[in-house]
């Protein structure tokens, strides 16, 4: 039993139909025991591997290491042949440009030194024209009538002859006539009067000093003609804008102008600086003669916005108070600066406008501090009178000393300077007095710009000036054919430098 249970208890391999080949004679040998089982990643083969994997990794680091040092120095001999290959170039561009640029900047160069001597002539001629026609010159400009004013005592004969009409019953003729170098009616604009004002900016950028004085009683429209208005702009602006326009046109390569603005008030003999507050370090100019002078700052300008602003700033300065306007003179001086680099010719001139304090001469008995203000005033005026009468009359001595007004503007005054005096005059009969004693103030500057001769040596005087003016026609046409040689000349040669620059670059 115990037999019989121990065989049921056990596997049976037996399979139906299956029969386990039998063992044969030859096959007499043992199969080999089976190797223990174990693990194929076990504890000790990892730590006999380690030292292997640590010798690796080194060895890997050590080859970037070197990759990485190699790389260095191949960007740093790239960015040296990079910075070789740029300096090879620009060798190659200067020379190039020497080749192809020098003979014709040669040219170019030869062409402006020969246009240096005609604008010098051209220069010289315009100097004398105007020389001719007189240093001294006297323009009379007559406003409109108010709405409330009374009927118009002004005549206008022609364009260089103003008719006023005293009213005297007294005399045979009440009708006094004045000849001046032009007079205005009230019909003219501001374009029309800088017509001929422009022969005197013209001078000042030649390089001769000028001076441009608007005179007349209080509101005869002194200040409109030197300031204007928003639409239709004064004497101040027209002149810089004429001044910059004609240093563009002038100007070549190897020329150039520099402007600066000095801006001063003349008050009870004393002068006030109206640029002291631009709150910059400013250099200054002197203004006056050797013997006297007085230093103002100067502020450059670039352009006509500039000189509007710093003109606005001075106003500014200036204040608001009218009453003070009347008995006081505004002066406002462009400096003008020219250098020639190829002759080395430097010159300096200035245009002077300048806004008068009101002529009148009639003073209040009450007016205290007012009446001491009028009293200078006509003192300067005087003064400015009696040296334009010495000028015009050729006499040996010239008072500027009378006056801070002509001590101050004693270079703008006489010698090859030029001098404009536009008297400003009111129509209405109740300024009759004023507007005749304007007039004779202006025959008293004028009379002696007829001092070139009589009446038969002016002709002479006219024919030379036609003469001058048609020799000038022909240098000025002279000037503009080299100019355009120029022209032409710069354009070829920076075809040629386009031209080899492409070739030198394709090549590289």
């Amino acid at each position: 039993m115990a037999e019989q249970k121990s065989n049921n208890n056990r596997w049976s391999w037996d399979v139906p139909g299956f029969q386990p080949r039998k063992s044969t004679e030859h096959e007499d040998y043992q199969r080999p025991p089976p190797l223990p089982l174990a693990r194929r990643y076990s504890i000790s083969a990892t730590a006999a591997g380690a030292p292997h994997s640590e010798l690796s990794k080194h060895a890997f680091n050590s080859k970037l290491l070197k990759l990485k040092d190699k790389i260095k120095l191949v960007r740093e001999d790239y960015s040296e042949l990079k910075q070789e290959a740029s300096y090879l170039q620009e060798y190659s561009n200067a020379k190039l440009d020497r080749v192809t640029r020098l003979p014709r900047y040669q040219a170019a160069l030869e062409t402006e030194a020969r246009i240096s001597p005609l604008i010098s002539e051209k220069k010289r001629l315009f100097n004398d024209l105007l020389t001719a026609q007189g240093n001294i010159k006297v323009f009379c400009r007559v406003r409109p009538l108010f709405e409330d004013e009374d009927p118009s005592i002004v005549e206008f004969p022609d364009d260089v002859t103003v008719r006023i009409n005293t009213a005297d019953d007294s005399i045979v003729n009440p009708k006094k006539d004045f000849e001046l170098d032009r007079v205005y009616g009230p019909h003219v604009g501001q374009v029309e009067l800088f017509s001929d004002v422009q022969p005197f900016v013209q001078s000042a950028l030649d390089g001769y000093n000028v001076a441009i004085f608007a005179y007349g009683q209080t509101h005869s429209g002194k200040t409109h003609t030197m300031e204007g208005s928003s639409h239709d702009r004064g004497l101040y602006a027209r002149c810089f804008e004429e001044l910059f326009d004609l240093s563009n046109s002038d100007a070549t390569s190897t020329s150039k102008f520099n402007f600066s603005v000095s801006i001063s008030e003349l008050h009870n003999e004393q002068i006030r600086d109206l640029l002291t507050h631009s709150g910059a370090d400013l250099p200054k100019a002197r203004m006056g003669s050797l013997d006297y002078f007085v230093e103002l700052l100067q502020e450059k300008v670039e352009n006509p916005m500039d000189f509007g602003r710093v003109l606005k700033l001075a106003f500014q300065n200036r204040g608001s108070d009218r009453s003070k306007f009347r008995v006081s003179h505004l002066i406002v001086t462009v400096h003008i600066h020219y250098t020639n680099l190829i002759t080395g010719e430097t010159s300096y001139s200035k245009l002077s406008l300048i806004d008068l304090a009101g002529s009148e001469s009639t003073i209040e008995e009450d007016s205290g501090e007012h009446a001491t203000e009028l009293l200078h005033v006509m003192k300067s005026l005087s003064a400015l009178g009696d040296v334009l009468s010495s000028l015009t009359s050729k006499k040996d001595i010239v008072p500027y000393g009378n006056s801070m007004l002509t001590k101050v503007l004693a270079d703008s005054l006489g010698g090859s300077a030029k001098t404009l005096l536009i008297v400003n005059v009111c129509p209405n009969a109740s300024n009759l007095s004023e507007t005749i004693s304007s007039l004779n103030f202006s025959a008293r500057a004028r009379n002696a710009t007829l001092s070139l001769g009589n009446r038969d040596t002016i002709k002479k005087w006219r024919d030379i000036a036609n003469d001058t003016r048609k020799e000038l026609y022909e240098k000025e046409k002279e000037i503009i054919d080299l100019k355009q040689q120029i022209v032409g000349l710069k354009q070829e040669l920076k075809e040629a430098n386009d031209q080899k620059v492409w070739k030198v670059s394709f090549t590289l």
